[in-house]
């Protein structure tokens, strides 16, 4: 049996079907195997970084890993920012680079040690190795059941994320004894276990649930509605858990962090318990001063890494109890005791979110608020948004209204420019629902190669970019901190003459493209500026007599 034939098979047996590829030198013979087997099927891309992109937005959308196909060299390295983006936020994904024959790779010099041997070759595990859970180089044709065994366990096994297998011309192109693909079963033995949390609840008055990503990617959405509903016990989400519910549930106080809700950040540090699950609670949740993250709080934190929550302690946040579990394992046999009367709690959420939810910073610097609240106002049931990264991603977030049956997403951790559009092609591939690509005018010319996939598969992708001739989200960071001084993020210094972006999708043949122009001047609020506890939130509001805990000291704008 021919290598990739193997190869081939064995991931179709494990679920993956789909290959996202840019074909080059070392890596046609893959392809080539991959055109041929009828059970899977593939998509052209126009750039491997998209690529690898894809199948983050397949794998959000579909609950299905995808794989991706790249040659050597500049082709591998095309893919590490998108192997960052599955990395840093747990999303499985299996990628394959080809590599040089492997009568010239460089492990064959033991004395001397040039920097390259092979046309277009690379040290790609060494590259790798530190974002991905497992890369590994075949050296020989023997050994690659036992490679892909080792790497479809890591692909598996939460916390998930990327494996990399790196695969030379020549042995793509060899012959195998073995011809029977096989199964990895990485399900666990049913051992019964009990977290009891009673006594932190009992003892609580004010409790309040943090529901991160980590719900998600263990497929625990409705388990953690259902602990809401069942204990009355309120709930705030990060970025990463948005869509875990719809945005109006009448226990759901927002969103925390930098560039959450006011509402929720009162929420969060007025609680005095505090649940965190499959969240990591970084710096943009609780802020960088975290001596001030919910100073009177008892806090219980349930990660599948424990890692996450050891960093925790060396941030000087204390974590009362620690949980090291899948999020739907926790869910599904926590033991929460007689349930409290929290409704008094509820009624001080409820008229924080009366009070503050609208914010007045934006009476008079609306317009990209006005949009998207439309947009929200008017989108179908059944539908997927994926903003890309700075201004258009945080505008996004802070006004997003979704029923049950819609979905929103990025990647957050990593956070690239240009993740939106092939996210897009990932998600409209494995969904087949209708996306929408939310874009700034600088994030969406770093992919916009990607109109021609769009246009290729005749994708249900409607692109907007929330045009602002800037970099504004930097801009405003720069208002803080440097005198306003906009150097490389204004149109002057970036763009110059304005950019037809409808002209250019027309040219690939794309008509579902919006360009909505909005003020360069535009801002985000709120905003936590650095150093600052989560309560007092830029611009500044005389709030501190509606708090039930002590509020630090407002700082003032700066470095110190």
């Amino acid at each position: 049996m021919n290598t990739c034939d193997f190869i081939i098979d064995t991931l179709y047996k494990n679920g993956i079907d789909t290959f996202f590829v840019l074909t080059g030198g070392a890596i046609v013979p893959f392809i080539d195997a991959i055109s041929r087997n009828e059970k899977v099927r593939y998509y052209c891309f126009q750039h491997e970084q998209s690529a690898a992109m894809a199948a983050e937005g397949y794998y959000r959308s579909s609950g299905k890993i995808a794989a991706v196909c790249v040659t050597s060299g500049p082709g591998v390295q095309n893919i590490l920012n998108g192997v960052c983006g599955c990395w840093y936020d747990s999303v499985p994904a299996f990628f394959i680079s080809g590599q040089v024959n492997t009568s010239e790779d460089l492990s064959r010099f033991h004395n001397s040690k040039p920097r390259q041997s092979g046309f277009q070759e690379t040290p790609v595990v060494k590259l790798f190795e530190d974002v991905t859970k497992k890369s590994i180089h075949v050296d020989s044709v023997y050994n690659i059941p036992e490679y892909l065994h080792e790497l479809i366990k890591n692909l598996k096994t939460p916390r998930y994320g990327p494996v990399l297998l790196d695969l030379p011309v020549n042995i793509q192109m060899s012959k195998m004894e073995v011809t029977k693909p096989f199964f990895v079963d990485v399900s666990k033995k049913n051992e019964k276990c009990s977290y009891d949390i009673s006594e932190f609840i009992t003892n609580s008055e004010r409790p309040i649930l943090v529901l991160g990503h980590g719900i998600k990617l263990s497929h625990a959405n409705q388990k953690a509605i259902e602990l809401v509903e069942s204990t009355g016990i309120p709930f705030v989400v990060s970025y990463g858990g948005f869509d875990i519910s719809k945005t109006e549930h009448p226990l759901r106080f927002g969103t925390i962090g930098v560039y959450g809700d006011r509402y929720a950040n009162y929420a969060i540090q007025n609680a005095d318990l505090v649940i965190s699950i499959g969240s990591r609670l970084d710096s943009r949740q609780i802020g960088g001063n975290t001596k001030y993250f919910s100073r009177s709080s008892k806090k219980i934190m349930v990660d599948i890494d424990e890692n996450e929550i050891n960093k925790m302690q060396e941030k000087g946040v204390t974590i009362d109890y620690s949980i090291v579990s899948d999020a739907y394992d926790f869910l599904d046999n926590v033991i929460v005791g007689k349930n409290n009367d929290f409704s008094e709690w509820v009624r001080k959420l409820k008229s924080w979110k009366d009070t503050y939810a609208t914010e007045k910073a934006r009476e008079n610097d609306s317009v990209v608020y006005d949009y998207l609240n439309d947009f929200f106002d008017t989108l179908p049931d059944d539908c997927i948004v994926i903003p890309d990264t700075g201004g258009n991603l945080v505008w996004t977030m802070q006004t997003a209204k979704l029923n049950d049956t819609q979905k929103l997403f990025t990647n957050f951790g990593n956070s690239s420019m240009g993740f939106s559009l092939p996210a897009a092609i990932g998600a409209a591939i494995g969904s087949g629902k209708k996306v929408y690509s939310i874009n700034g005018d600088g994030g969406i010319q770093l992919n916009i190669q990607e109109l021609s996939t769009v246009k290729k598969y005749n994708l249900p992708i409607e692109v907007i970019i929330l045009n602002n001739s800037g970099y504004g989200i930097i801009q405003q960071f720069q208002d803080s901190y440097f005198d306003s001084a906009y150097i490389a993020t204004s149109k002057s210094d970036v763009f110059g003459d304005a950019i037809d972006f409808v002209k250019i999708a027309e040219a690939y043949g794309v008509k579902n493209l919006k360009d909505i122009q909005i003020p360069e001047t535009q801002k985000i609020y709120p905003k936590l500026e650095f150093g600052n506890s989560l309560e007092n939130m830029t611009p500044y509001i005389d709030f501190e007599k509606d708090m039930i805990v002590e509020v630090p000291p407002k700082k003032k704008l700066g470095w110190n």
